[in-house]
């Protein structure tokens, strides 16, 4: 199971090399380029506004599909765990379908509608610690369910604890059903929090605040209280956990730089001597290791090296275990809101949701900025971040409505492919998010790829999740590391990330106010390793004194185009990236819409020019 990251995560950065590298211009992609070719290598093929040929449009569309399955697959096995859903319950293969649906729809309305970037809304990991520290609460706890088989994880002796959740009813507890209800609700209420945010123009206001010492603790601490997940997971085969995450390093850390030859279609033939390849190794670390070991596992379960005992822990390896789910799953399915059934509420949840919503926003305006250059755009005004902002909240709220039990948010992964791609057209995007759309109605294929034996998943998750630590504290670089102030907030804020949820865990009747409802509030704040330490580095970041040097905000700023005036695209002006035609029409008629602060100015309106050749479509 992949997380998110980015996988949102996960995924968020496991194609071994930061943005920063990506787009070091001292790196050419063709190193076995001739100098004469080696600047033009550089160069996207296939800009912003451009629609690439079919075959071409399909392969990269499907790349980015396949570096993100990974994580849809990895999310929606987290929230039916935190379901008490058995392993063969066909719930798991209804959430990951939405999951597959949600974040095709959010794909398109993001890349068309939202910042007009191709940027890929993938599930949000952010959301995992808060739907962790639910079952601390007796309701949520899957302790009282018995006669089946699933991974839920026992904090006393950390063993697996075997619960059956396919007809999951008990005094004592919450069905899954409602407990999905109460997700999607809570869900849907604290996506108002992202959706007020970005239509309101807060975005610029917020990061006033929020600098280098607050989102390293604030990233690092998702990666960080996630470490029990691979445990899960990986216990039926520790052998097949290892392999998977050595595979990921080696193709990460020492295959990267392996080309494999493919064939290639376009005009322009390769010069003499001139090597064509692709970076198959680096571009899907993730996805080759799960796809080895499932191989590995299918042979060790045709020679029943792995008992065919459902009983037996080390069932859960066999390719076969969750076998019941193709027959179980239906040929079709077709995501619709309330399909769960009318959403509820907790006031607990909703509280986790809405610290998850504010981790997710400083992330996705980091990615913006990334985007643009990736892109080579100029660097993304005001509206467009806040129209972004706005159309991810709105996409949590559709994520509530259709009951998935997570927002998305865009992946970091996704953008670094652009630039190896060479590929930085809507169109790409667009075509990808059509493919997610297809693969979830097409029940039968997602229930194949649910079939994935857990320690698979497991043993991707130990790199992907030190990657995501890792991107939480890179953010470091901005700051003066030999200041005791910085030390002393960035050490409290992630001891007490840590260490409050753990004492929570362990000592699950501490918190006890007389109130119910109260207790389940203070849990999931206190049990929310990002909301308690982001909190903690916000307040003590912004109330002790010190320069906006030793903070990083100055390089902070510089670095995410926030004080520049300059704009480094060219090519394609900042109208023609983040409008549309039909703009000025439409101010002519609704001029109020121009003052709205996730609309272009009527100002930009006016230049809004458009010189294109016959590869050029505006969409």
């Amino acid at each position: 199971m992949e997380t998110l990251e980015d996988c949102e995560t996960q995924d968020k950065s496991i194609v071994r090399s930061s943005t920063d590298e990506i787009f070091d211009e001292d790196k050419a992609l063709n190193e076995d380029g001739e100098e004469d070719g080696s600047t033009q290598d550089e160069k996207l093929q296939y800009n912003l506004i451009q629609v690439p040929p079919a075959p071409i449009m399909i392969s990269a569309a499907l790349q980015h599909v396949l570096l993100s399955l990974s994580s849809c697959l990895a999310t929606s096995f987290i929230v039916s765990d935190v379901l008490c859903a058995a392993a063969d319950s066909p719930l798991r293969t209804r959430l990951f379908s939405s999951t597959l649906f949600l974040c095709g729809i959010c794909t398109i309305l993001q890349t068309l509608v939202g910042i007009r970037l191709p940027i890929f809304q993938g599930p949000s990991s952010s959301f995992l610690p808060a739907l962790l520290a639910i079952q601390n609460n007796a309701e949520w706890s899957c302790d009282h369910v018995s006669n089946g088989d699933t991974n839920t994880y026992d904090e006393n002796n950390s063993t697996i604890s075997p619960l059956n959740m396919t007809e999951t009813s008990s005094l004592l507890g919450l069905t899954e059903i409602e407990k999905l209800q109460k997700l999607s609700g809570s869900l849907m209420a604290a996506s108002f929090v992202e959706i007020l945010v970005g239509s309101t123009g807060l975005v610029g206001a917020m990061l006033r605040y929020i600098g280098p010492v607050t989102v390293a603790p604030t990233i690092s601490l998702i990666g960080l209280s996630l470490y029990k997940i691979p445990i899960i997971y990986s216990r039926p085969s520790w052998e097949i956990s290892i392999a998977a995450a050595v595979l990921v390093l080696v193709f990460t850390l020492f295959l990267d730089n392996v080309r494999l030859p493919l064939p290639t279609c376009g005009k322009k033939k390769p010069k003499k001597g001139k090597r064509n390849g692709v970076r198959l190794f680096g571009l899907l670390p993730i996805l080759l290791s799960i796809v080895l070991m499932w191989m590995v596992c299918a042979v060790l379960t045709v020679t029943n090296v792995f008992p065919d005992d459902p009983s037996s822990l080390r069932y859960m390896a066999r390719t076969d275990s969750k076998s019941s789910l193709l027959f179980l799953t239906p040929w079709f399915i077709f995501p619709y809101p309330g399909q769960f059934g009318m959403p509820g509420f907790s006031v607990a949840v909703f509280i986790g949701f809405s610290a998850a919503f504010f981790s997710s926003l400083v992330e996705s305006v980091g990615d913006y900025f990334a985007g643009s250059k990736a892109c080579e755009v100029d660097t993304p005004p005001d509206h467009a971040v806040n129209r972004g902002i706005l159309m991810e909240g709105l996409g949590g709220l559709l994520s509530g409505s259709i009951g998935v039990g997570h927002a998305t948010t865009s992946y970091s992964g996704n953008i670094a492919t652009i630039s190896v791609s060479k590929t930085g057209s809507r169109s790409v995007m667009v075509c990808a998010g059509m493919m997610l759309i297809i693969f979830a109605i097409l029940g039968k294929f997602g229930a194949g790829l649910a079939s994935i034996p857990n320690p698979a998943l497991g043993g991707v998750l130990i790199p992907t999740l030190g990657m995501l630590v890792s991107l939480g504290l890179s953010t470091l670089r901005y700051i003066n590391l030999t200041s005791t102030r910085n030390l002393t907030i960035l050490g409290t804020s992630m001891f007490v990330g840590m260490f409050v949820p753990e004492w929570i865990n362990l000592h699950p009747d501490f918190i006890n106010t007389g109130n119910p409802e109260g207790n389940a509030i203070l849990k999931v704040i206190c049990g929310t390793p990002m909301f308690l330490g982001g909190m903690i580095a916000v307040i003590l970041d912004n109330t002790v004194k010190g320069s906006i040097e030793d903070r990083g905000i100055a390089k902070w700023r510089e670095r995410h185009g926030a004080d520049s005036s300059t704009q480094e695209g060219g090519a394609i002006s900042s109208s023609v990236a983040y409008g549309w035609t039909c703009i000025p029409s439409l101010y002519k008629r609704l001029n109020i819409l121009s003052y709205l602060p996730f609309m272009p100015p009527n100002s930009e309106t006016h230049n809004l020019k458009y010189t294109l050749d016959k590869d050029h479509v505006i969409i």
